[in-house]
């Protein structure tokens, strides 16, 4: 979340993790997820990241000092520039549109403006290296640069071929009060915002739609730095209409603070996803790493009992007799009633 930042100055240390949480209900099963955090160093300080696959890499578009600039990594982690058209605005993400254009979305200041807005431009090409002229995305995504925890939008087609804009805003400043809001929109360019909110108390910054299809939404997200220990964490939750989501179930600890996913599905329930990270106890000015990792979903219709940090441990059923009778026991370690034995 660019607006929560702080100057780069350092560096990160990678390390691994593998995580389960609570799993959440779906239309027809129980869903459980974990996060493994990968060891391999993409070199890359920055915040903020949009990736999207393109041949055998993965390009990441980034904030960092120079403004936002692009890299292709490879699945070894290898990473190389790419040359940017112009200046690209911050907290970017793009999309392909039904009709087959592609559109960037960010928060754009103008040098010398006393304000910011979420504002959209036309890729000028596909790969989206480049934009065109920029287009205030609404009337409410103006605010005075002085506004902190705000932007940071995610848009996405929803299934039937609108464009949904979420933007993180902040009604009352103060710790851990973000909010998700969504914007909707028939052609990407002009948007309406929508009722309510979409996520509330925090849990509701840097979002990432990961899938979005009828009945079934998926997002990844952070907290606010106001949140808790104050140490920004993962986040996943569902969704059958993308408005309406489930409590967001947390991926990731405390060691480092991590924040600011994309990605995207690389198999079925499997999706790989950046973010950035910095040392969790660093006071002031720190830097922000981006690493990767990968987001497992199983999903199985045993009702199934997590420990946050721990393993998954499903249920399992056994039979029990006595004398004639014979009765089934379900649980986790299941034990036979008093006087019966399992057969």
């Amino acid at each position: 979340m660019t607006n929560l930042r702080r100057p780069l100055i350092g560096f990160a240390v990678a390390t691994m993790l593998a995580i389960s949480f609570t799993p959440l209900h779906t239309a027809s099963a129980l869903v459980e997820w974990a996060l493994a955090e990968e060891a391999v160093s993409l070199g890359l300080t920055g915040v903020s990241p949009h990736v999207e696959r393109t041949g055998n890499a993965d390009r990441l578009w980034y904030p960092s000092l120079a403004g936002t600039i692009v890299s292709d990594c490879t699945d070894a982690g290898a990473c190389t520039s790419v040359p940017v058209t112009g200046r690209l605005g911050t907290d970017f993400t793009a999309i392909t549109l039904p009709n087959g254009t592609r559109r960037a979305y960010f928060v754009e200041t103008t040098a010398g403006a006393t304000t910011k807005s979420v504002s959209s431009a036309a890729c000028l090409t596909t790969a989206c290296t480049g934009v065109g002229t920029s287009t205030v995305t609404a009337a409410e995504l103006v605010v005075s640069q002085n506004i902190k925890a705000w932007g940071v939008p995610d848009a996405v087609v929803t299934p039937d071929g609108k464009v949904r804009l979420y933007v993180v805003e902040s009604p009352v400043e103060g710790n851990c009060t973000e909010k998700l809001a969504s914007y909707i929109s028939s052609d990407g360019i002009t948007f309406t915002k929508e009722a309510g909110w979409r996520l509330e108390n925090g849990i509701s910054v840097d979002p990432e739609i990961l899938r979005a299809k009828t009945g079934d939404w998926l997002m990844v997200l952070a907290d606010g730095p106001g949140c808790g220990d104050r140490v920004q964490k993962l986040y996943m939750t569902t969704s059958n209409d993308g408005l309406t989501w489930a409590t967001p179930q947390k991926i990731s600890g405390s060691d480092l603070r991590r924040l600011d996913p994309t990605g995207y599905e690389v198999s079925t329930n499997v999706f790989r996803i950046f973010y950035a990270t910095a040392v969790a106890g660093a006071l002031g000015d720190v830097t922000y790493t981006i690493k990767r990792g990968t987001i497992s979903i199983k999903q199985s219709s045993a009702e199934v009992s997590i420990t946050t940090g721990t393993t998954a441990s499903a249920k399992s059923t056994i039979t029990c007799v006595k004398g004639k009778v014979t009765k089934k026991v379900t649980g986790v370690n299941p034990k036979c009633p008093s006087g019966y034995k399992k057969k």
